[in-house]
């Protein structure tokens, strides 16, 4: 799909990013005590996590997400795919290992918990939506690279053989031009010599005339 790029679902988890660092800052429990959030986390049995707005771990929470936003951010205002076409496959590896262990393991509560894995979850999401983007996209640009490649090709091939012709042409132009330098000399050197010979015929037939008639 066209709204689906890998630009737009970056800019949205940017801003994704940025929403939970604010919300880090506000108010935690809007979060936590969403219906949405709860309804999930009854679904996949997971314990709830539970956090005071008041923590003063959330400061330095708010402050990763923040940075995370930023990691993005400057490399696609700069249209770095370079960077998006490590990280990403990188990225998504990752979180599918902690999203694993924190509904596997069960005994660690670090880990085994609503919040862990529902941004894990949510992180698996958006960079497989970006993998997928990213590699039509680059498919896309190596065909039309190849289009052109091809293009430019077969006009290089046309000039070539236009180039040819032309100096085909040439050749036997120059040819033409001194068979015919060479030619008339020639004729010109016979024509001359003939004159003569007409002239010794005329003046013969003159004195035959002359002697028929005495």
């Amino acid at each position: 799909m066209t709204v689906l790029t890998s630009v737009n679902v970056l800019y949205f988890r940017v801003a994704y990013l940025f929403t939970l660092a604010f919300f880090c800052f506000k108010n935690v429990n809007s979060i936590l005590e969403n219906s949405y959030f709860l309804v999930f986390t009854q679904a996949m049995a997971l314990p709830q996590l539970t956090m005071s707005q008041y923590s003063a771990q959330l400061g330095l929470i708010g402050m990763l997400f923040g940075m995370l936003a930023f990691t993005d951010l400057i490399p696609l205002l700069e249209d770095n795919r370079t960077y998006f076409y490590s990280i990403v496959p990188i990225r998504l590896l990752g979180y599918f290992i902690v999203a694993t262990l924190s509904y596997t393991w069960r005994s660690n509560y670090y880990l085994h918990n609503n919040v862990i894995f529902i941004y894990s979850f949510s992180e698996i999401w958006i960079n497989f939506v970006i993998y997928n983007s990213l590699r039509e996209e680059k498919e896309v640009r190596y065909r039309t690279e190849e289009k052109r490649r091809y293009n430019d090709e077969t006009i290089e091939e046309i000039d070539a053989l236009t180039t040819g012709t032309n100096a085909t042409l040439e050749y036997e132009e120059t040819i033409t031009t001194e068979t015919i330098s060479q030619v008339a000399p020639e004729e010109v050197t016979s024509d001359e010599k003939a004159k003569p010979a007409i002239k010794h015929i005329k003046k013969g037939k003159k004195k035959n005339n002359t002697k028929n008639k005495n």
